[in-house]
């Protein structure tokens, strides 16, 4: 994987531009392909049904990853790759103003047009249209730049991917597998009791380091004071969350953020998302099919409420950003990539049923009690792209570590994932902390 990371990192250097470009277009290459794999297992009528506002048909993920490179590198040059160009940026679009108006995200699932066949006939045209660019030497340095951006742009849609389609084929009355795996049994794990780490109090640096990708959110690198505390030496797992719905969590006010309780009360929410309670037992659904609920797992699709709730029923509390960030930035190494990423050349789903070892955070990404806000000095990107995070800095909490969807060099301690309390269709766990 260095030489991909390496070709997005040096978009930003000034590395000789030929070796640049071969870099770009193998990965770029690689991850198109990725993409389309992921939907290859799925059937057409998989690929638009949209069962939640939040939700958006399979078919409009592999759409709008091309409508990225067409709108911000092709139609500029005059290259945009369809008749259809002016009906496909509107559908297309996910949410940035400057290029006009868009449909509705709540309303993606509406279009039977433009059918998959379509979709995939539009990505294969961009797909050349870029590849035919990196071989002609005719892109400027911004324009590489917004292919590297553009590329791990498709990345996370692979992770969203993979969120949508879970809870499009999990939320089925008769939920189907998108991947059966022969022995899934093997994965029942033996269980751990819960360690703490400690942090001794001082001043550590945050942010993205200049020489490498990232993205605005993560700048500019900055210090801050840390006091002590204590974290959690894995992510909570099943049994313990089990324990704390037994013990009347979800029927325990004093245990809840307002807006939390309200949250429980008009969803009338008292489990995880994907369990399913039948004959007095509990089954969880996971992308290999329902199971029966394993209690050593870590207890998995959980909102911000429902962690931080649980963390008080526990006496202590959830992670700030800069906790995990700088346990996982130092020589204690919390994030180990090597164990808990998925890559194209493993299967999607063992990764999330691997151990949940001493340091594994990568199977779930973790909330923190951190609002979703700027950093010191915080800039935009001076170009379109400056929709891409900043606007989104209300109302929202940021999340640390990865999961078992997100590509292996996307991991990086910098990185700020952020989502709504209330969200919980994401690969989303719990890791506590405690002050010193």
């Amino acid at each position: 994987m260095t030489n991909k990371k390496d070709a997005i990192n040096r978009s930003f250097t000034g590395d000789p531009p030929e070796d640049l470009r071969h870099l770009l277009q193998q990965l770029f290459r690689e991850v198109r392909q990725q993409t389309e794999l992921i939907c290859a297992k799925l059937e057409n009528e998989d690929q638009v049904v949209q069962p939640a506002a939040f939700v958006s048909p399979p078919k409009w993920h592999l759409a709008h990853t091309s409508w990225f490179f067409d709108c911000f590198i092709l139609e500029p040059l005059d290259v945009a790759q369809t008749s259809d160009s002016a009906q496909y940026h509107h559908l297309f679009n996910s949410y940035y103003k400057s290029q006009g108006a868009h449909w509705l995200q709540s309303k993606r699932g509406d279009l039977s047009r433009p059918t998959v066949r379509e979709i995939a006939h539009y990505r294969q045209r961009i797909t050349e249209a870029i590849i035919k660019l990196l071989e002609t030497n005719a892109l400027s340095r911004q324009q590489l730049n917004i292919i590297a951006t553009g590329i791990q742009h498709e990345q996370q849609h692979q992770e969203l991917l993979l969120m949508d389609i879970k809870y499009i084929l999990g939320n089925h009355p008769w939920p189907a597998a998108y991947e059966k795996i022969a022995d899934s049994d093997k994965f029942l794990l033996p269980a751990r009791a819960l360690g703490w780490l400690e942090w001794t109090e001082n001043i550590s640096l945050f942010g993205a380091r200049i020489d490498e990708f990232s993205y605005d959110n993560e700048r500019p690198r900055h210090r801050r004071w840390i006091s002590g505390f204590q974290l959690a030496d894995r992510l909570i797992n099943n049994g313990e969350y089990l324990d704390f719905m037994t013990d009347g969590g979800y029927r325990r006010p004093e245990l809840w953020l307002s807006d939390g309780w309200d949250w429980v009360q008009q969803n009338q929410i008292s489990h995880p998302l994907y369990w399913r309670k039948k004959n007095q037992h509990w089954d969880e659904y996971h992308l290999c099919g329902l199971k029966p609920l394993n209690t050593n797992l870590p207890v998995s699709h959980i909102s911000l409420y429902e962690a931080d709730a649980y963390a008080r029923w526990m006496g202590a509390r959830l992670p700030t950003e800069f906790e995990l960030e700088a346990y996982s930035s130092s020589d204690k190494g919390l994030f180990k990539q090597e164990k808990a990423f998925w890559d194209p050349n493993e299967s999607v789903y063992p990764a999330p049923d691997r151990a949940c070892d001493e340091f594994d955070s990568g199977l779930l990404w973790q909330w923190t009690s951190s609002a979703y806000s700027p950093y010191p000095g915080f800039k935009t990107t001076n170009t379109d792209l400056g929709e891409y995070n900043g606007k989104f800095m209300a109302n929202q909490y940021v999340l640390k570590g990865g999961c078992v969807a997100t590509p292996k060099h996307h991991m990086r301690a910098s990185y700020r994932n952020f989502y709504r309390p209330y969200d919980r269709w994401a690969f989303t766990g719990i890791r506590l902390a405690k002050d010193l």
